[in-house]
């Protein structure tokens, strides 16, 4: 079996974190947002958003919902379901809104929850986008939708930078010791300039 020269392992290291470096950014990249496609209102009950006319297999779309939940203790769960152009359901998607307050030691505080998103990935074809209130007496305030469309996915390049950035460390420490000599110092308590 042969071994690496430290010098070598080294450089190995440097293209590892190197490329890390540059998969973080792609995925930086890819994580961006082209413009907003729809922005609307509905009433608080729910509706139907689009058509979402996607030209191209494989591309990802971000999906805002908004609502106030304007009384303390009430909720509201905002179920999404991705309709096809027949607006028969694919899939769908959900989550609560709800606001809470109270007073403690420090005083009067709030919590709520009024907004969230998802990313989805849809193949081409036309699609729709159906929302349903589950308690919508505790909200009177309408549903915003907002879909944006996304420069792909972040998922693979993000991925491959954290494997890439661990390797490359591993492989530096194998080169040059620096952590290990680092760890002895530290429980020994003496130092390399003594």
């Amino acid at each position: 079996m042969t071994t690496m020269d430290p010098k070598d392992m080294t450089q190995t290291a440097t293209a590892l974190i190197g490329f890390a470096v540059i998969s973080f950014v792609t995925a930086l990249f890819f994580n961006v947002t082209t413009g907003t496609l729809i922005s609307e209102t509905l009433p608080p009950a729910g509706g139907v958003v689009g058509p979402i006319s996607v030209d191209k297999d494989r591309t990802v779309y971000q999906i805002k919902i908004e609502q106030n939940v304007s009384r303390d203790g009430a909720w509201n769960q905002i179920t999404g379901e991705v309709l096809d152009e027949n607006k028969n359901p694919l899939f769908s998607f959900g989550e609560e809104f709800w606001r809470e307050s109270g007073y403690d030691d420090g005083g009067r505080w709030t919590e709520q929850k009024t907004d969230y998103d998802i990313k989805i990935t849809l193949q081409e074809g036309t699609y729709f986008l159906g929302m349903a209130s589950e308690n919508q007496d505790a909200s009177l305030s309408q549903v915003r939708v907002t879909v944006k469309k996304k420069g792909g996915s972040a998922v693979p390049f993000f991925t491959a930078g954290v494997i890439a950035l661990i390797i490359g460390v591993i492989v530096y420490e194998m080169g040059t010791g620096v952590f290990r000599r680092g760890f002895q110092t530290i429980n020994t308590g003496s130092s390399q300039w003594e």
